[in-house]
């Protein structure tokens, strides 16, 4: 997120649209902190969110929507106030970190969500043996140990690569990491293009096969059929199509909000141009916006979070 608060339009102009972007930031970092705060919470409180093991991946990805909410907002809502990085280079440095990390790790959840759901339809009853506590925790957190590493060490090394340091005055005017345009290529199709094309083939993938075995009938009930059996594929069915719902309310607000950013930024590579002030604003509030709507999207396909956030809300009349 290196997209620059400076901007050489009127002043009279310009004080608007900062104040709007304050207050629109504020906004963001308030909700997306509320919400994933109460996802966490429900994971804490219902242990039969805990008890699914795939539900972690969805608790990975608030955690990291929770970070990009207490951090990345509230920071660049005073980068954007100030006109000016006022904080120093370490402390740059650390916001540079947890906001490219937060962001990388948000796209690797959705695509760890989508090979998930890919692996209950393919496997159908092996899945349950085959994804284990152990196993998601262990993909979590190699997808942080490599995500980590690829962001923290060109940041903190950013004087060596480019002799970028502190102003005479003590500030930054902008607060920005030392990626060269090859380091920003790798980037833009390691953690963008890759998983776009993982999650597209994967979603064609897992709704390919949920319409095939709805057109096939399997719940057909022969003269061999037990109740039992009829019972169990009725609750497999019900459980894949609620497991595609999620899927699809998280890819669609995922492509919707990253999208413009990502064309803008490769635009912007590309060309060896600064975008329109307004264009950059706009893309990276819908950016933003993906992890304040997220937890919602659980909270409206999953009833034990739900239930949370009705709880906290004292909303129990809408249940």
């Amino acid at each position: 997120m290196e997209l620059s608060p400076d901007y050489d339009g009127n002043q009279t102009d310009d004080t608007l649209i900062v104040s709007g972007g304050v207050v629109i930031t504020w906004i963001l970092s308030v909700v997306t902190v509320f919400g994933n705060s109460l996802v966490i919470l429900a994971f804490i409180t219902e242990k039969s969110l805990r008890s699914n093991p795939a539900h972690l991946f969805i608790l990975n990805l608030s955690v990291a929507d929770f970070f990009i909410g207490a951090f990345s907002f509230p920071l660049f809502t005073l980068w954007l106030m100030f006109g000016n990085w006022p904080f120093g280079e370490g402390v740059c440095k650390m916001w540079l970190i947890i906001n490219y990390t937060a962001c990388a790790v948000s796209v690797c959840g959705i695509t760890l969500i989508s090979l998930d759901r890919y692996w209950m339809l393919k496997l159908k009853l092996k899945y349950r043996q085959f994804q284990t506590t152990k196993r998601v925790t262990l993909m979590i957190l190699f997808s942080w140990a490599v995500i980590l590493p690829f962001y923290t060490i060109p940041i903190l090394f950013w004087k060596k690569f480019r002799g970028v340091g502190l102003q005479k005055d003590g500030y930054l005017k902008e607060c920005k990491s030392a990626q060269s345009t090859a380091y920003q290529f790798i980037n833009v199709f390691v953690y963008l293009l890759i998983p776009l094309t993982i999650i597209i083939y994967l979603n064609c993938a897992v709704f390919k096969e949920i319409r095939h075995r709805t057109r096939t009938n399997p719940l057909s009930i022969t003269v061999l059929s037990t109740q039992r059996n009829v019972n169990t594929a009725i609750s497999s069915m019900r459980r894949n199509r609620k497991s595609a719902v999620t899927l699809a309310a998280l890819v669609s607000a995922f492509f919707i909000c990253w999208t413009p950013y990502y064309v803008v930024v490769i635009w912007r590579i590309v060309s060896n141009q600064t975008p329109d002030y307004t264009v950059l604003r706009v893309v990276l509030y819908l950016l933003f916006s993906n992890s304040a709507i997220n937890p919602f999207l659980y909270a409206l396909t999953n009833l034990k979070i739900r239930n949370v956030f009705f709880k906290f809300l004292r909303l129990k009349c809408f249940k």
